[in-house]
């Protein structure tokens, strides 16, 4: 697809819209309309954030590197379940929270076996986004926790009517809900009834998309920036974890959280939100996911818009879509990329970042120690080196930033302290790779610049 999102503003009524779409319709366009209402500008930032990531992409992938950090690293989530409930039935049990974490996991490293459904044109990008959850251990206060935190409330419902429309109470103290644990240090998920009694239309999931506007006003109930307290995913309690015993069909397979994450992680509906009349002249801003006119919520294989030479169909196996249970299976090489690239520009306190060492191909001898120190470095200050082994010998360090592009290449000796002027360098994660004349990874550190 080679045009750029251009989404329509919305101004559909919010009851008769969800009258018209069908049970399984998420909160997204709910919430960015809510964002619209106090940032007018937000669909022009995010359409910039897109452009920059899928240029960065098209350049990474063109450039000849012997080294992709991405490649090896993967993020690592902390996640805390808010579980609000009036009955017992909305008090679900902890079996279905870790199994919900357990479908996260397999579907964001591409590891689950629904992946047999992905249709022989979709398989080459199919991809391992490289994002793993874990439920927190350490509360905001610095005590243990399981990473669910039970809450009875008075409200029978956060829906407000049959149609769908629901209120952001879940996350309100004050008004039956509980406060988010710190946005920027946890991924909050608000587990609650989002059932209106002899409800038409249900929003099973909604998230808040990332924001990019620390300078927005602190007043108003709206949806302002990554820190927050909005900021996270909420489920409906029939929908959270896998083969749920109250899930209504359709819905056992745990993927409402897998859709709702990605829209958490910056990723919009495949088909750009765009309606039956306009859907084929807008788009979701990723390359390797086929233009669609409109959302689809069974497993057909249409083909909705035609994108002239190499044309393919709607992407129906996409977790972006509406086709969840019994299709749904993957996220492409773009989005994966994109879900990073937030993580690294819009959520970048959010996440542990973890590298593998596969890329050492051996151990270190016994008798050569290598250090890198300090850990954390001020940016005033210099990073120091030290290899210490029986001869004198020429290595190489290359410093690259989270998304793997190369900001300081030097060469140096061993056996004496080799020092690297940080000064200017921005406040960031960085990892520092040495190798030897060889070209082999002999240390491959993490460092945080401050």
């Amino acid at each position: 697809m080679t045009r750029y999102v251009i989404f329509l503003l919305f101004t559909f009524i919010v009851q008769n819209s969800f009258a018209q779409v069908p049970v399984e319709q998420c909160g997204y366009r709910y919430e960015v309309e809510r964002i619209l209402q106090r940032q007018p500008n937000f669909f022009i930032w995010q359409d910039a954030y897109y452009r920059a990531a899928m240029d960065e992409y098209n350049q990474l992938q063109s450039d000849k590197r012997d080294l992709i950090v991405t490649d090896t690293e993967y993020y690592e989530i902390p996640v805390v379940f808010h579980i609000l409930y009036n009955n017992a039935n909305e008090n679900i049990h902890d079996s279905l929270i870790y199994n919900q974490i357990k479908e996260l996991n397999l579907a964001y490293r591409k590891l689950t076996p629904d992946t047999s459904r992905i249709r022989t044109v979709f398989k080459p990008i199919a991809a391992d986004v490289r994002v793993q959850f874990k439920l927190a251990t350490v509360d905001p206060n610095g005590n243990p926790t399981n990473g669910i935190n039970r809450r009875y409330t008075t409200k029978t419902t956060f829906a407000r009517n049959i149609y769908g429309s629901y209120t952001t109470d879940m996350k309100d103290s004050t008004k039956g809900g509980v406060r988010a644990w710190d946005p920027v240090r946890y991924l909050n998920i608000w587990v609650c009834d989002m059932e209106y009694p002899n409800y038409l239309a249900i929003v099973y999931g909604f998230a808040t998309p990332p924001t990019g506007a620390p300078n927005w006003d602190n007043t108003g109930n709206v949806t302002k920036d990554t820190n927050d307290f909005e900021s996270g995913v909420v489920l409906h309690y029939k929908v959270t974890g896998k083969k749920n015993p109250l899930s209504p069909l359709k819905y056992t397979e745990a993927k409402t959280a897998v859709h709702e994450v990605g829209h958490y992680l910056g990723l919009r509906h495949t088909w750009g939100d765009g309606t039956s009349a306009t859907g084929c002249s807008v788009d979701d801003g990723i390359f390797d996911t086929p233009n669609s006119r409109y959302s689809n919520s069974t497993c057909t294989g249409q083909n909705t818009c035609n994108d002239g030479a190499g044309d393919k169909p709607d992407q129906t196996e996409n977790y972006m879509d509406y086709a969840l249970d019994g299709c749904a299976a993957m996220f492409t090489l773009q989005q994966a990329y994109m879900m990073r690239y937030v993580l690294n520009n819009f959520r970048k306190t959010l996440p542990y970042r973890n590298i593998s060492s596969d890329t050492i191909q051996t151990p270190l001898p016994v008798d050569r120690s290598v250090k890198v120190y300090p850990n954390p470095v001020d940016d005033a200050s210099k990073l120091n080196i030290h290899i210490q082994e029986p001869q004198s010998l020429v290595y190489s360090v290359n410093i690259t930033d989270a998304c793997g592009r190369q900001v300081l290449y030097r060469s140096f000796t061993s056996n004496q302290v080799f020092d690297i002027d940080l000064s200017g360098m921005a406040s960031a994660l960085y990892f520092v790779i040495i190798k030897d004349a060889s070209g082999q990874i002999i240390s491959k550190e993490k460092i945080v610049v401050r």
